[in-house]
């Protein structure tokens, strides 16, 4: 007579095949992590090569950043409408037709083309959260810091393997992402299928307001440096902006009609607080990655500051760097378990704050700078990973997607309005040869340092499990 599976033999048998997604949806994500990093060394150098001038370049880099921001709450509102995985595909699919276009046909054309489709990269993780959540539920922490830390360390190597095969012809750096496309694609055919779709259909007029809502307000913030922040053409663009989305808001938070995003969802005290320190975190650390660059080529002789790095000794720092945001990632779960959610948010805010501190008190010399980078990119990785699980905590198993979805996309406001903080305070410290003053890269650190704070404080208002909440 055959005996019942021990409790402890049904857990092995358990863990085994998780751990086979956990690695399928890290395989995942690297395809995200290696495009969004790859293009800031390839865009600035294709002027020659493609013969396009440099706002031509930039205009690039603001058709990826409206992208992310529109197609975040989309992707990830299809998810949980038709299904995670189906979703997942087709995106993997997108992304995989612009990497191939970009590394094949290297044109203005394509290239802009490319920029658009690799932005689907923004629903990776909503998706894959989706299927994880609705597969284990228990493993969804430490699925989530895998995927983050791939996220991390991918970034970091694109950029590094990008500035080194593009080295004498940048458009050869597209082709990095070609192996890690091919392996996204045969990774996604190994996920479990999730929760059936809800088959609900999306408010068109909702959708649409969000997403030319979306258009108008980071379009505004991105060009308001150039365009001049009060001219008419920023207060039409950002202000139009700010009022679709205001009528977005009035529209998903009825409750007696269809919506696109279940706006409702804020009115849960761990969702809406999350919402706000993911924005916060935003805010405070993606928005300093180009003032980050600056201030390492900068020669100190003309500027006061900086240590005349080229390109290829900054892509070395920030892949150095990546790994302690890998590391500080894979750390976040088990800490949290440890010290719970709001102490574990408030460390991702105080690493943060800690590493603009360090970066202003030693920046005179390489050695200490580094120092408060590095501390810095720990506190991305453990906020990224922290954000991100606690994002879809307290919502439907059905609508994972869609609050991960929220969050990327609190994420993405926050990073904008914080870059536009950061132009604008470069714009009125700029000295006369056109570097910013020492003063403006001060203003910027004790900017991003308040925003880290204020990340914190909110942090402690991170609702505490009840009992059985805590032993589930």
């Amino acid at each position: 007579m055959s005996s019942a599976p021990s409790p402890t033999a049904v857990r092995s048998r358990t863990a085994a095949p998780m751990a086979g997604v956990i690695v399928a949806m890290a395989l995942i994500e690297a395809l995200s992590g290696i495009t969004q990093g790859y293009l800031n060394p390839i865009l600035p150098a294709l002027g020659p090569e493609l013969k396009i001038d440099d706002p031509t370049i930039n205009g690039l880099f603001l058709i990826s950043s409206v992208a992310f921001a529109v197609f975040t709450p989309v992707i990830s509102r299809l998810g949980d409408s038709l299904g995670c995985r189906l979703i997942l595909r087709i995106t993997a699919v997108i992304v995989a037709v612009g990497v191939f276009l970009m590394a094949l046909w290297p044109t203005l054309a394509t290239v802009t083309v490319g920029v658009v489709l690799l932005t689907c990269v923004v629903g990776f993780i909503p998706l894959m959260m989706g299927i994880l959540r609705a597969t284990d539920a228990a493993a969804t922490r430490s699925g989530v810091g895998a995927m983050i830390a791939t996220l991390m360390i991918t970034v970091g190597l694109g950029g590094l393997l990008a500035g080194v095969v593009g080295a004498q012809r940048p458009t050869l750096g597209f082709w990095v992402a070609v192996p890690f496309a091919v392996i996204a694609l045969v990774a996604s055919l190994f996920l479990p299928k999730g929760l059936e779709g809800t088959r609900e259909r999306l408010a068109a007029v909702p959708l649409a307001s969000c997403t030319l809502g979306l258009i108008g307000f980071v379009t505004a913030l991105s060009m308001g440096g150039d365009w001049g922040w009060l001219s008419p053409l920023t207060l039409v663009t950002g202000l139009g902006g700010v009022a679709l989305l205001a009528v977005w808001w009035r529209l998903d938070r009825r409750t007696d009609a269809v919506r696109f995003i279940d706006l409702r969802m804020l009115s849960i005290p761990r969702v809406r607080t999350i919402t706000v320190v993911t924005f916060l975190f935003g805010f405070a650390s993606i928005s300093y990655f180009g003032t980050n660059g600056i201030f390492l080529h900068a020669d100190d002789a003309a500027t006061s500051y900086g240590f005349g790095m080229d390109p290829l000794a900054i892509a070395v720092i920030l892949a150095a760097c990546s790994v302690l945001a890998f590391a500080s990632s894979l750390a976040l779960p088990p800490y949290m378990r440890r010290v719970g959610e709001r102490a574990a948010l408030f460390t991702a805010a105080a690493l943060l704050a800690v590493g603009f501190v360090l970066m202003a008190a030693l920046h005179g010399t390489a050695a200490g700078y580094i120092a408060g980078f590095s501390v810095f990119y720990l506190g991305i990785g453990a906020y990224q990973a922290a954000t991100r699980t606690l994002s879809v905590e307290g919502v439907p198993v059905d609508e994972t997607a869609t609050a991960a979805g929220l969050n990327e996309l609190a994420l993405s406001v926050g990073i904008a309005i914080g870059a536009a903080a950061v132009k604008l305070i470069s714009t009125v410290f700029v000295a006369p040869d056109g570097h910013i003053a020492l003063g403006g890269i001060v203003g910027i650190w004790v900017t991003l340092l308040v925003a880290a704070a204020l990340a914190g404080i909110v942090a402690l208002r991170y609702p505490r499990k009840t009992a059985p909440e805590a032993t589930a």
